[in-house]
């Protein structure tokens, strides 16, 4: 903590300057009148610890800020009913910051007041000059997503293996469900000597082999993602879209592929059922 002489919002969180008027005060944020209030409920929400750069800020204190904000913006909005409001941020001196404590402005506003904002007239840059910084901000801003605590990878990686352990469950339930069903059908067919009935079995093979194929994907998929978060590529924490593990321009379907549909989880289980299904079908159409 800075000395509060040396930094007057310092001074106002601590309670060394008696002549501040505060709106609010907590563990983490404070809210005050400026000296000079621009505007009728001008306030100053800033966070209790000294941070004078806005991007030094952990991402708690951003979440008490952002709390804050709203709570003070609305109380403003009922309290004096404005007909706008302006939120404004400065960091650094090129954008007029003159005090090295990050800190809101509330900005309640009437037509007419005496507040002025005035935006120059023109785009900074040409288009093309648009399409460079727009790129390398994206890419800071991936850089900055991809950048996680140990605790939270390892969270996330929990979540991910979790999902992974619902897939593989749920293709061993669709192989419980299906045995006894196959086998009354089967077993219906033989007795009442009905194709149809086998075949009726041969169709719920099919339903069941594609939604375990589809488990096996999607199992695949999540594991492809566990893999890319345990070796710290770029995926967004806390992300659960495996598609983001796939290279770009891929699309996630809901339908298996060949290769999951040969799996050994799938091709040798449920194609012997299927064929005994179509066998037996075909023995009681040419009796």
């Amino acid at each position: 903590m800075v000395n509060p002489t040396a930094c007057p919002f310092c001074a106002i969180i601590t309670g060394d300057d008696a002549s501040a008027r505060l709106v609010y005060r907590s563990q983490k944020v404070t809210a005050f009148f400026p000296l000079e209030p621009a505007t009728r409920g001008h306030t100053l929400v800033v966070p209790n610890r000294h941070v004078a750069d806005l991007t030094d800020l952990t991402t708690a204190e951003g979440r008490d800020l952002g709390e804050a904000l709203l709570n003070t913006a609305r109380a403003i909005r009922s309290a004096l009913a404005p007909d706008g409001m302006n939120v404004i941020q400065s960091t650094g001196a090129a954008a007029t910051q003159t005090v090295p404590h990050v800190h809101f402005h509330l900005m309640p506003r009437w037509l007419g007041d005496r507040m002025t904002l005035q935006w120059p007239t023109g785009p900074a840059e040409d288009d093309q000059g648009q399409n460079r910084t727009l790129a390398v901000i994206q890419a800071a801003l991936l850089s900055e997503a991809s950048t996680v605590g140990a605790e939270d990878r390892r969270q996330h990686l929990s979540f991910i293996q979790a999902v992974v352990t619902r897939m593989s469950q749920a293709s061993s339930a669709s192989k419980s469900w299906l045995l006894p069903i196959i086998t009354v059908t089967y077993g219906y067919a033989i007795t009442s000597k009905s194709p149809f009935v086998a075949l009726l079995g041969c169709l719920a093979v099919l339903v069941f082999g594609i939604l375990d194929a589809n488990y096996l994907k999607q199992e695949r998929a999540f594991r492809k993602l566990y893999d890319e978060v345990a070796a710290g590529r770029p995926i967004p924490a806390f992300s659960m879209n495996p598609a983001l593990a796939s290279p770009a321009g891929t699309r996630m379907n809901y339908w298996p592929d060949w290769p999951d549909v040969r799996s050994w989880a799938v091709a040798p289980v449920y194609g012997p059922l299927l064929l005994a299904g179509l066998g037996v079908a075909g023995w009681l159409l040419c009796r």
